[in-house]
């Protein structure tokens, strides 16, 4: 069996801690801060780019959910509005999601090194942080999904304002001809866009949806990373590492093992396509409540049109009538079938555009963020030669 070839600043030295004991090396790699720093130009880096690349089709995603409160045919979406509005909020996306993403896995990994048991040299630079009493250590999964939603939280005051102008771009929701005459040529755009949520709405207006933003993200960021860190430990057991002893040992642990780009390619995207799926309602209702127009005239057949409340309760509510007042007919046992299709028309509408975007997002995501910790902090990782088993 080949033997570990550990760094020579990592031979052990004994501290005790609550949950028992750890080793640390007598010189940290890396501060706290020197990780946060990593993590946020890593997260940042990642998140632009993946976004970047796959505006367009968040755009299909989008004015699928608008229009009429049921979404458009595929045939209405294929048009040279369609086309000329694709790259409609591309630099305000693109920019937007590098905060946002340095700002949620920056603090996702902070708060994660602070919950898992300190039972690794890598755990934060080889010196695994002072616990505060009144902080818990928490077993792997519930660590990253604490976490997962603290960094959303975290990046929320960037994201919402982020995809509220976003999200109008995209629809169309404010009339060119009207914008040209206050903004000249350059029309709506997303400079357009801020001043005229701050002129009509106020400060208030950039955060509106910010509830139904976070109650759909959540979930998401919870399924999104604790599948993508099993994925990774499913990737570690193959390898028949011996980092770890622990039974119930999960990626999410503070050993970190580098992934090759393809695998974190395949990982990521099923974890973003599974995340995006189950969380389409509560995207739908995010974006009807984002893009609601107060004076729309909309098909008497939708309830949206005599909308008053713009709370997650409220819409929700009127899609579920919406959904019950379109089935026709039937009984029993078939009626029931038609509402259960009715319903997930209604609240699962781009489902499918929404989960791929998702999948190829998360891979392009995931497999630059693993190779910018991977050259940014090298020291928190062992190579796959010096781990791997004979």
């Amino acid at each position: 069996m080949q033997q570990h070839n550990y760094p020579s600043f990592a031979h052990p030295q004994t501290h005790t801690h609550a949950s028992g004991t750890f080793s640390s090396g007598r010189k940290p790699a890396y501060t706290q801060t020197q990780k946060f720093k990593n993590h946020f130009q890593s997260g940042a880096v990642s998140l632009s780019l993946s976004y970047a690349v796959m505006h367009p089709l968040d755009t299909l995603k989008t004015r699928m959910q608008v229009p009429g409160g049921r979404g458009i045919a595929w045939s209405a979406i294929f048009t040279r509005e369609t086309v000329r509005l694709l790259g409609k909020g591309f630099l305000v996306s693109s920019i937007g999601a590098g905060l946002q993403g340095g700002a949620r896995f920056s603090f996702y990994e902070l708060t994660k090194s602070y919950l898992l048991p300190p039972t690794s040299r890598f755990q934060t630079g080889h010196t695994p942080p002072q616990h505060p009493w009144w902080l818990p250590t928490l077993s792997p999964i519930p660590a990253t999904a604490i976490s997962a939603i603290i960094g959303d939280l975290a990046s929320s005051v960037i994201k919402v304002p982020r995809e509220v102008v976003t999200s109008r771009l995209q629809t169309g929701y404010y009339n060119s001809a009207a914008a040209s005459s206050i903004n000249g040529n350059q029309g709506v755009n997303a400079g357009y866009v801020f001043r005229a949520v701050l002129r009509e709405e106020g400060v208030r207006g950039l955060f509106r949806g910010f509830w139904s933003t976070t109650a759909r993200d959540c979930p998401f960021m919870v399924i999104l990373f604790t599948t993508y860190e099993n994925f990774k430990a499913y990737h570690t057991r193959t390898l028949r590492t011996q980092i770890t002893s622990d039974p119930n040992y999960i990626a999410s642990s503070p050993v970190e093992v580098k992934i090759p780009a393809m695998t974190s390619t395949l990982f990521g995207g099923i974890s973003g396509f599974l995340a995006g799926y189950f969380t389409t309602p509560m995207d739908v209702i995010r974006t009807r409540i984002m893009t609601f127009k107060k004076t729309a005239v909309l098909p008497s057949s939708s309830h949206l049109a005599a909308v008053q409340d713009l709370s997650m309760t409220g819409i929700s509510r009127d899609m579920y009538h919406q959904a019950i007042s379109e089935v026709k007919g039937g009984r029993g046992v078939v009626r029931s079938v038609r509402v259960g299709a009715s319903m997930y028309k209604t609240f699962f509408v781009g489902a499918i555009p929404r989960s791929l975007w998702w999948f190829c997002v998360c891979s392009i995501f995931f497999s630059t963020y693993e190779v910018m910790k991977q050259n940014l902090m090298p020291f928190d990782y062992e190579s796959r030669n010096t781990i791997e088993t004979a």
